[in-house]
């Protein structure tokens, strides 16, 4: 496992909120792509703190990994994936 520091700034309706975190990522994932991995560490990161901001209108300002990866543009277009609709109804 590799350990990741990830700083995100958001603008949740009009207030910024700047968080650090520290984080493990698999060491396959890291290897093969390390930014699309911690991007999408941060993604997940991101929702949850948009659910503890009770899902209010957020935008994403600046997201970087160890103080010099900025991957913001590549988690502006992590889109999460929805179930298959496999329902009978």
């Amino acid at each position: 496992m590799m350990k990741v520091h990830i700083e995100i700034n958001l603008n949740v309706e009009g207030s910024i909120s700047a968080s650090r975190a520290s984080f493990y990522v698999k060491d396959k994932d890291f290897n093969k792509d390390a930014d699309w991995a911690v991007g999408i560490i941060a993604y997940e990161w991101i929702q949850q703190r948009w659910r503890e901001f009770g899902c209010r209108k957020m935008i994403i300002h600046k997201v970087v990994w160890d103080e010099q990866h900025d991957i913001t543009d590549l988690v502006r277009q992590i889109e999460p994936i929805d179930p298959p609709d496999d329902l009978p109804f």
